[in-house]
């Protein structure tokens, strides 16, 4: 019983002690970041108990929601992809058939699409409104991209839409 108010004490001095740039554990200098997720471990070792802590974890605070963040394929979709062998082939500078996703921005042979919102379909799939630009003009459309094959394969559909055909395309991982 002794031994348990004791770190409990420890734990409580450690965690008041974590403010400032960094910690000092036992001399050790330990960056502000690591410091606070020790603070965030202690306090919670000192609320529900070790046994708890180390059964159910420490909650963690979910990320702010970002913009950028939200519009961004992840990273599985993201690569070179080729509707052909030919468009995989690096050289080829007239591979018309190959797509570069990154980020928020599909790059095509001669035009590019932004993502305007993306929503989470699946965890292999997804919706994305796009705003493609190129050969002077700007066009919206609604797009859904699914993973196959063990991510090796990527379907982009789209359903006809005023002055748009439907769409359906599978491309292989370059």
């Amino acid at each position: 019983m002794t031994r348990a108010i004791t770190a409990m004490a420890l734990a409580a001095m450690l965690a008041a002690c974590s403010g400032g740039t960094s910690a000092d554990y036992n001399r050790v200098e330990v960056p502000e970041k690591e410091a606070r997720a020790q603070a965030a471990i202690d306090a919670e070792v000192a609320r529900s108990g070790a046994k708890s802590t180390a059964r159910l974890g420490v909650p963690v605070a979910t990320p702010t929601p970002n913009a950028a963040r939200d519009r961004a394929f992840p990273a599985a979709f993201r690569g070179f992809w080729g509707a052909s062998d030919d468009d995989c082939e690096l050289a080829n500078t007239a591979a018309t058939g190959r797509i570069d996703v990154d980020g928020d921005t599909i790059r095509f042979y001669e035009s590019k699409a932004r993502v305007q919102a993306m929503r989470p379909l699946s965890p292999i799939a997804l919706g994305a409104d796009l705003r493609f630009d190129g050969e002077g003009q700007a066009t919206f459309a609604t797009e859904t991209y699914r993973l196959e094959n063990g991510d090796t394969t990527l379907s982009r559909t789209r359903a006809a839409a005023a002055g748009q055909p439907a769409l359906s395309i599978r491309y292989k991982r370059c």
